[in-house]
């Protein structure tokens, strides 16, 4: 016999299905989570983690970074080149050097070189309390010891709103949205990365694996291009 759907059953379905959903949603949500971990100065590989640089899908640099333990102390050196040329002729260079270095996983000090274009960015930043105090250009900075470097490989920045943007020795806020997890095709393979996007005065997009390695993040230039960077290898 066919039965039709009563309005009060379609009520009893409808609230039924909801709390489905919501039960889905929320074992979904705690599964995401769960297994979200970090790569922070504690728990960081030594060794080298290398990336290329595209400009609107166009390999046009490379950057490193080296991670080594000397006793209690973790540093972190980056470099950073990108090249930009248009019918042979060079139209853009960029080069940084930053040398990061963590005890108990607090930042102790770092020191930024830049040369953007042949314009050249000197920041040299060290502990004192609870500030990270120091230069930029010789102009005096006075932050919050608790900033994460723009650097990114460490994932924990994701847990904050303020970033310490290495090229000028500046704080940079920022709101921060996890978009899910998503497969990245990259030059090692595809892999699973939770993908988060910062928007305010620090715009970046990042994706970090289960692990919490920085497989690849991206920023818009200020002529509009697609600066993204992509590992092609890591200890």
């Amino acid at each position: 016999m066919l039965r039709l759907a009563s309005p009060v059953n379609t009520a009893i379905n409808s609230a039924l299905s909801r709390r489905v959903a919501l039960a889905i949603a929320l074992a979904f949500s705690f599964l995401t989570t769960a297994h979200a971990a970090t790569l922070t100065p504690e728990s960081a590989q030594t060794g080298t983690y290398a990336y290329q640089v595209l400009r609107d899908g166009e390999v046009v640099g490379e950057q490193r970074a080296d991670f080594e333990r000397r006793g209690d102390e973790l540093r972190v050196v980056t470099d950073v080149r990108i090249n930009i040329t248009l019918l042979g002729l060079n139209i853009y260079d960029f080069t940084q050097r930053i040398e990061e270095s963590w005890q108990g996983g607090a930042l102790m000090s770092l020191v930024s070189v830049a040369v953007d274009d042949g314009d050249t960015r000197n920041v040299r930043l060290a502990r004192e309390g609870e500030r990270l105090v120091g230069t930029y250009d010789g102009k005096k900075r006075d932050l919050p010891g608790s900033l994460v470097p723009s650097t990114l490989w460490n994932s924990a920045v994701v847990e904050h709103s303020s970033v310490l943007e290495t090229t000028k020795g500046r704080e940079r806020t920022f709101t921060v949205t996890q978009k899910g997890i998503e497969q990245v095709t990259l030059p090692i393979g595809t892999v699973s990365a939770r993908h988060f996007v910062f928007t305010g005065n620090f715009r970046r997009e990042a994706w970090y694996d289960e692990s919490g390695v920085l497989v690849a993040a991206q920023m818009e230039a200020k002529d509009g291009s697609i600066i993204r960077q992509e590992l092609l290898r890591m200890p």
